[in-house]
């Protein structure tokens, strides 16, 4: 089976988890993940969680992120086995982040 890059983008919209990747039946590598703050004057804070279908681990915890700036949260590579999945969270009702992964998916 080859093995494919591609990215995914998501907009958050409020301050509930979303979920940004579930791994299908084949593995994902995660290449990278940047979040940008879509605001131009409020900071924010955003959480990243990683679960593996039941329990959850925390790969960022309450990362600031200035006004009209973007953070790169993940820069190494994250094995997401089947059923895993990854979530964000900001703190602002409004969302104002952009979220977007790197992955290298179909991986057996």
């Amino acid at each position: 089976m080859a093995n494919n890059c591609k990215s995914t983008e998501v907009t958050l919209a409020n301050a509930s988890e979303t979920n940004i990747v579930t791994a299908t039946s084949n593995n994902q590598i995660m290449i990278g993940l940047n979040a940008c703050n879509t605001s131009t004057t409020t900071a924010i804070t955003l959480d990243v969680t990683l679960r593996d279908g039941s329990n959850d681990f925390k790969i960022a915890k309450a990362v600031s992120i200035p006004p009209a700036s973007k953070v790169e949260i993940v820069r190494g590579k994250y094995v997401l086995a089947t059923g895993y999945s990854l979530k964000a969270q900001s703190s602002s009702a409004s969302g104002l982040c952009d979220i977007i992964v790197g992955l290298l998916v179909d991986v057996s």
